[in-house]
C-alpha cells in the first residue's frame, strides 16, 4: 500500500488538477521533486517541500520502501522544478534522511508516514522564505473544514516528467493523527505538503500519503484504463502533530517507541 504507484486517486466528477508554471514564486518554489535511486540508477519520483535551507519534509514511504525493505541509496531534491529540463535552483543531493520507527515496525504505519531529508548543502540564497509546519487544534481543524480549503502541489507521474500540478479542495474529516481530503492527486504526489492559508501566511498542516484504489488495485483516474474515484471518496495524509513538529527540530534526539527517529540510508 505504501509504494508510490498505489496510494492516490483523482476524485470525481472531474480531474481538477492544474499545472503550475510559475515555479519560482512562493510557495511553489519550495515544492520539491524527489528523484530516488534504489541502486539501479532509475529515478523514482516523489514529492516534498523545503522547510529550511537544508531540510525537506516528505512521506516516510518515499524514504523507505516496504516492498524492498530498503531506503533509496541516493535522493536528489529539485525545488521549483518546472519541467524535464528547467530546474531553476538546481538539484541538491541528500545527506541523510529520518523516519519514525513506527513506520517501519508498524502496526499502524499510516499514522507514522512522514519523514525529513537533510540536504548536503544549503539551497540557493534566492530560496529564503519557507512554509512552516503548524500543529492545529481540533477546534482549528473544524473551522478549517467549515470555512476554507487546502492545496496540494507536487509531481505526479501521469503528467510530463518534472511538471508541477496542484489542486485546491476541502478537508472533510480528521482523526488524532490523520486527515482526509478531496484534493485530486496521482502517483508521485506522495509526500506533498497539505497547505493551508492563515491570514497572509501559508502553513503546512499535513503530508499527503494515501488514497483509494479501484477494483483492480489501481489508482483511480491516473491513467486511461481507470475511472475517476466516485464522488464522496477521500484521499488522506498524516496530520502535523507534536511528534512530527518536535522531530523536525531534532531528529537525532532519543524518544520512546514508535516516536524514535531512524537515520537512513
Amino acid at each position: 500500500m505504501f509504494e508510490g504507484d498505489t496510494d492516490l486517486a483523482v476524485i470525481g466528477p472531474v480531474d481538477s488538477r492544474v499545472q503550475e508554471i510559475n515555479t519560482t514564486r512562493f510557495p511553489w518554489n519550495t515544492i520539491a521533486h524527489l528523484c530516488r535511486d534504489f541502486g539501479d540508477g532509475t529515478c523514482r519520483g516523489c514529492s516534498g517541500i523545503l522547510i529550511g535551507r537544508r531540510l525537506a519534509l516528505t512521506a516516510a514511504h518515499c524514504l523507505w520502501s516496504i516492498a524492498r525493505a530498503a531506503a533509496p541509496r541516493h535522493i536528489l531534491v529539485v525545488p521549483g522544478r518546472r519541467d524535464r529540463y528547467s530546474k531553476p535552483y538546481g538539484a541538491i543531493e541528500s545527506r541523510e534522511y529520518w523516519i519514525p520507527r513506527g513506520f517501519i515496525e508498524g502496526p499502524d504505519r499510516q499514522s507514522w508516514d512522514w519523514g525529513v531529508i537533510q540536504l548536503s548543502r544549503d539551497v540557493p540564497a534566492a530560496l529564503n522564505h519557507f512554509a512552516k509546519p503548524q500543529v492545529l487544534s481540533d477546534a482549528a481543524f473544524r473551522r478549517l473544514i467549515e470555512t476554507s480549503r487546502v492545496t496540494i502541489a507536487g509531481y505526479p507521474s501521469d503528467r510530463p516528467i518534472g511538471t508541477m500540478w496542484r489542486n485546491r479542495e476541502r478537508v472533510v474529516r480528521f482523526g488524532p493523527r490523520r486527515l482526509f481530503h478531496t484534493v485530486d492527486t496521482c502517483p508521485g504526489h506522495s509526500g506533498s505538503a497539505i497547505l493551508a492559508r492563515h491570514g497572509d501566511e501559508v502553513s503546512i498542516i499535513g503530508v499527503h500519503t494515501a488514497g483509494i484504489l479501484d477494483a483492480e488495485g489501481r489508482s483511480h483516474g491516473c491513467n486511461r484504463a481507470t475511472v475517476l474515484a466516485p464522488a464522496g471518496s477521500v484521499n488522506s495524509g498524516v496530520r502535523v502533530v507534536p511528534d512530527l513538529f518536535n522531530a523536525i527540530a531534532d531528529p537525532a534526539a532519543t524518544r520512546e517507541g514508535p516516536k524514535q527517529m531512524l537515520r537512513l540510508p
